[in-house]
C-alpha cells in the first residue's frame, strides 16, 4: 500500500465513527448565598432603617421646635403691642395739663405760681 494510500484509508477511518460532541445546554450558575452574605444584608438594611428613622424624627423635632419659636415670637410682638398701647395710656394720663385740670375740678385745688418750688 502507498503512501498515499494509508492516508486515504486513514482519513475514511476518521470518518467511519463519527465522535459524538455532546451539546450542553446554557450552563445556569446557580449560586447559593451564604449566611454570612444574608446577614450582611440584613445589617445593611436594618442600618439603612435606622439612619432613616432617625433622619425623620430629627426633622420632626426641628419642626416643632420652629413652631414654638414662631408661637413665642407671635406672644412677644402681642406684648410689644400692649406695653406700647398701655405707654402711651401712661403718657396721656401723665401730662401736666391733665393733672391741672383734674385737681382743680375734681379736688378743688388751685394752682399759684409763686407757692410753686422746682426740685433738682
Amino acid at each position: 500500500m502507498s503512501q498515499t494510500q494509508r492516508a486515504f484509508n486513514l482519513n475514511e477511518s476518521q470518518y467511519a465513527e463519527p465522535r459524538r460532541q455532546y451539546v450542553q445546554g446554557p450552563s445556569v450558575n446557580t449560586r447559593r448565598i451564604t449566611k454570612g452574605e444574608k446577614l450582611l444584608w440584613v445589617l445593611a438594611g436594618t442600618a439603612v432603617f435606622l439612619f432613616a428613622a432617625l433622619m425623620v424624627t430629627n426633622q420632626a423635632r426641628l419642626y416643632m421646635t420652629s413652631r414654638d419659636i414662631q408661637v413665642l415670637q407671635d406672644k412677644l410682638s402681642n406684648q410689644s403691642k400692649v406695653t406700647q398701647q398701655l405707654k402711651a395710656d401712661s403718657d396721656s394720663l401723665s401730662s401736666p395739663d391733665r393733672i391741672v385740670k383734674f385737681a382743680e375740678t375734681k379736688l378743688g385745688l388751685k394752682l399759684d405760681i409763686n407757692n410753686v418750688k422746682v426740685l433738682p
